[in-house]
């Protein structure tokens, strides 16, 4: 069987998934030594409309790497410097602290003005995951701006540095931070510096007029069927959240992640200092995990925007991942990751949240993942 068409065939699995009721719709792109080895999509980006090499879905979480591309690149400009304080780009980060919170911490407040974008980039800044419930009211429509002004206000759970706590909070100040320091709109920002250059037009924020037209709707989406839906309303499309608010192709996200593998820096719009140091742990041996899915590891590996590896068990990844593989899962059903090891990057998305766990029971992604580390193998021996 031809490399090609062994990936090909393991690309299918993703047809049970739609057959089995699972998911609407699902595309996967498979690349491998620098080619597509697989693309394949199934079932329906809409009803009655099927998915196509194009379609663009709610990226939810995996925005956070395309973001943080952003933030390095500032950073690669001499606009701040990874370690230094955020606060002192962004003071309204110090000062407008809502004290009424749960869990408010004078003693923990004290130590928010040491909080550095590495940190924030890492998620061990100490922040929380998201807002308490109700506190924005949705129903009105927050801009952005109201929105991040809402994040900048939540106080530490934990201090900095000491725990990783996945925190959206963080990549709120992360864009806010960028906005302070270019002057600029984030994602104008996100366009020029990372998304242009590399001719990524299928990584879209604030999608407009055609792009509209091929984005695939979410089941299960927060606020279904309400002007404020999660993914699939013109609000959330415009809002464009730093934290989770994109969209794109798995095919377009399969080079994105592909730019972060050893020796692509000469491809890329980062260095290959930088490019190392997104792909690798920087939270130094911390424990820690995502609160809203109740997992913890010992050891929480993460780098700059990138999740990491390492020696996590039970990993959506699969189970025969090397440790340096980076990765990002979005709680729309998307999944992107990259074996450095292999030279193998998957992007694997479906359009169905996670909400009711269908890629950990039956581990679909797992599965899937193994199969093709499983022919990446085979094929390097």
């Amino acid at each position: 069987m031809e490399q090609n068409e062994r990936f090909e065939t393991i690309a299918r699995e993703i047809d049970q998934w739609v057959a089995d009721g699972a998911v609407p719709g699902a595309a996967i792109t498979i690349r491998f030594r620098g080619e597509t080895v697989a693309e394949h999509m199934v079932g329906e980006a809409h009803p009655g409309i099927p998915m196509r090499p194009a379609t663009l879905f709610g990226l939810a979480s995996v925005t956070k790497p395309v973001a943080a591309a952003t933030v390095v690149s500032c950073a690669e400009d001499g606009l701040f410097s990874l370690d230094d304080p955020v606060a002192r780009l962004v003071p309204e980060f110090l000062t407008d602290v809502d004290s009424s919170v749960e869990g408010f911490d004078p003693a923990l407040e004290e130590q928010r003005a040491s909080i550095t974008v590495r940190q924030l980039l890492a998620h061990t800044s100490g922040l929380p995951e998201d807002l308490p419930a109700s506190y924005l009211n949705f129903r009105a429509l927050p801009d952005l701006e109201t929105w991040t002004d809402a994040m900048l206000r939540m106080p530490l759970k934990a201090a900095p540095g000491s725990t990783l706590r996945y925190s959206n909070v963080g990549f709120a100040l992360l864009g806010r931070l960028v906005e302070h320091a270019t002057r600029n709109d984030f994602w104008d920002e996100t366009r020029t510096r990372i998304l242009d250059p590399l001719g990524l037009d299928e990584i879209v924020p604030r999608p407009s007029g055609s792009a509209v037209e091929r984005i695939a709707d979410v089941q299960d989406a927060a606020r279904s069927g309400s002007p404020s839906a999660a993914y699939n309303s013109a609000w959330w499309r415009e809002t464009a959240i730093p934290w989770g608010g994109i969209y794109g192709s798995t095919r377009h996200l399969a080079r994105f992640a592909e730019l972060f593998l050893p020796g692509r820096a000469e491809t890329s719009v980062l260095t290959e200092d930088a490019c190392l140091a997104m792909r690798t742990d920087q939270a130094n041996g911390v424990s820690g995990g995502v609160e809203s899915l109740r997992v913890q590891w010992q050891r929480a590996y993460w780098g700059l925007g990138w999740e990491v590896r390492g020696d996590k068990p039970k990993h959506w990844t699969g189970d025969l991942a090397s440790p340096g593989t980076f990765c990002h899962f979005g709680a729309a059903g998307t999944l992107l990751w990259a074996d450095p090891d292999r030279d193998l990057v998957v992007a694997v998305f479906a359009n169905r949240t996670v909400a009711h766990r269908w890629p950990f029971a039956p581990p679909r992604w797992t599965r899937l993942n193994n199969a093709i580390i499983e022919a990446a193998d085979e094929l390097r021996d």
